[in-house]
């Protein structure tokens, strides 16, 4: 038992929250009391609430649910598809109930088709980005101890190179795009097409495994996270009501499919209200984003603030200005976004940005801005059926008060069952129904959240707590800073810890001294000399994660090896 530690629920029944909460009524909209989420059945399977319904209603039968590199696939050929992948899977693998399948590969139609039709035959799929490295792989396919492999043809190389070293558990690699026989393994193409397009749907427990997702790996090696079948019952009903999105809407999600800010407004919520959603599999990049927007014209973006920077920057540095007009909505989520994005993207664009705050352990988003309900730079309000406390991260006490800084404790039935092989982790994270989010936030006196940082990420200077969220934010309000990441340093002067800025200027600036002292003042009179940078270093990019977060652990492992050489 930790020190001081008292179990929240001992504060509050089951279902209630301390009456002398202040912020309690305003965090809460009426809406989020009223909402109830739809009666699910115990056995079911998630593609019949995905496509099934849809396809046995005649008029959405035939509309159009993804448009994949520019080529549409409607509900009934989506179905078709992925019953053939179910047949392949069970009659030519020979895959059984909760036989797990690992898939490395970018935002293609196959790749979406195997995962949905491993959900149809009652397999567990873990989609991973085709980007990581030869080491990462084994590392994926050895924890995830998985029958089969589906990998993208363009890191085939990846997968040869280890293939001789992978467990005896799998049995079989399959290859999207290339003729499996010519390398030496299956083919999707020659394994799925002869299939017959009808498979019954294997149902299953709403608390059995339905998929796994890996963490973001920001503070250290990706965690595997296990998902419930009961996923599917509610949160996308949840999810579009809050929003009020609707069917008739079209979606593009930035985000790779292999994230849960991907797969779930990127695929998921649309099938399951009968909209359509827009896939794009070349590697992410400006050009990409506008041609897409400009091409399909969805009226639902999705994205990240890396993305956003890109389009804020795009006017200058191709000399001319995107036509985002289809857009009424821009949602964003994975990383902060500094007050500053809003502002030039509004002003861009005539668009205003709804953040959300989300996670992989809780499966996807628990607290968002939405047109009815916002506030500029907060990460808005909870979400239909998703509870929030504060707790002291130290006293483990709740915290009552508006503008007090805590960890995030967040209660729902989409939180992790539990994380894969991590045992200890998975204590360490669930406080009875809560999950720990790690996440350093405050409620203001309107009861919208902010998000200050990560537990791992903040830190004390002279005695007081520092936020690289906020320090960056406002280094970013230079036009010299096109890109930045804070972490601490410590001064081997004086043992001290202080911050340290790593830049990516803007075309045409050099870090001189003279811009070094004017960051540095800049960030003192705005946040407080002691926030400011003590060092500030230019690089050419700011590492991030498969999953576009800033990966400050690269930074502070960067700084340890330069302590470390030796000195001449």
């Amino acid at each position: 038992m930790l020190p001081g530690y008292r179990d929240p629920r001992t504060y509050m029944p089951e279902g209630e929250y301390p009456k002398d909460w202040p912020p309690i009524e305003k965090i809460h909209s009426p809406d989020w009391r009223q909402y109830r989420s739809p009666a699910a059945p115990e056995w079911l399977n998630a593609t019949e609430v995905l496509l099934d319904r849809h396809v046995q209603n005649g008029d959405t039968a035939k509309k159009t649910a993804i448009i994949a590199d520019d080529i549409s696939y409607s509900y009934e050929q989506l179905l078709r598809m992925i019953c053939k992948v179910a047949n392949a899977l069970t009659h030519e693998l020979g895959l059984d109930y909760d036989h797990r399948i690992a898939i490395f590969a970018p935002d293609r139609i196959e790749a979406m088709v195997t995962w949905l039709g491993a959900h149809r035959a009652g397999v567990v799929p873990c989609w991973l980005s085709h980007l990581y490295k030869t080491d990462d792989i084994r590392y994926f396919i050895e924890d995830l101890a998985c029958k089969a492999v589906f990998v993208d043809a363009s890191r085939w190389d990846n997968l040869r190179a280890i293939r001789d070293k992978l467990p005896p558990t799998l049995k079989h690699i399959v290859v999207y795009g290339e003729n499996g026989k010519d390398l030496g393994v299956e083919g999707y193409d020659q394994l799925v097409h002869p299939m017959q397009d009808q498979f019954l749907p294997v149902k299953k427990h709403v608390d059995d495994f339905s998929y796994l997702f890996y963490s973001g790996g920001t503070t250290g090696r990706a965690k595997c996270i296990v998902h419930l079948v009961r996923d599917f019952t509610w949160i996308p009903h949840a999810f579009v009501h809050f929003m009020e999105w609707k069917s008739s809407d079209m979606h593009y999600d930035t985000s790779p499919k292999f994230h849960d800010h991907g797969i779930w407004p990127g695929a998921l919520i649309p099938l399951w209200n009968g909209a359509t959603t827009i896939f794009v599999s070349d590697r992410l990049t400006a050009d990409v984003v506008v041609n897409t927007i400009e091409k399909h014209q969805p009226n639902i973006l999705t994205t990240v603030p890396t993305v956003l920077k890109w389009l804020i920057n795009y006017p200058s540095e191709q000399g001319k200005k995107p036509d985002l007009s289809s857009l009424k909505m821009v949602h964003s989520a994975a990383e902060k976004i500094p007050m500053v994005m809003y502002e030039r993207f509004q002003e861009f664009y005539g668009i205003e940005i709804f953040d959300s705050v989300g996670s992989s352990e809780i499966t996807y988003e628990w607290f968002a801005n939405r047109p009815k309900e916002h506030k500029m730079g907060s990460g808005g309000k909870p979400i239909f059926g998703y509870e929030a406390l504060l707790v002291d991260p130290e006293t483990f006490e709740i915290i009552r008060e508006a503008n007090r800084h805590g960890e995030m404790w967040v209660r729902s039935d989409s939180v992790l069952f539990f994380y894969w092989r991590k045992y200890h982790k998975t204590k360490d994270s669930l406080v009875g129904p809560w999950m720990r989010t790690g996440d350093v936030m405050y409620f203001d006196e309107d009861g919208f959240i902010w998000h200050v940082g990560r537990l791992d990420d903040v830190f004390k200077v002279s005695g007081m707590w520092v936020s690289p969220l906020q320090v960056e934010s406002s280094l970013l309000k230079s036009p010299a800073v096109r890109d930045v990441a804070v972490i601490p340093k410590k001064d081997e002067s004086d043992g001290l810890t202080y911050t340290k800025a790593f830049v990516v200027l803007s075309p045409g600036c050099t870090l001189s001294n003279a811009l070094i002292r004017e960051l540095q003042e800049m960030v003192g009179k705005e946040i407080g000399s002691y926030k400011a940078p003590k060092w500030i270093e230019a690089i050419d990019e700011i590492p991030r994660t498969t999953f576009q977060k800033i990966s400050r652990v690269t930074l502070r492992q960067r700084e340890e090896t330069k302590e470390a050489a030796p000195t001449s």
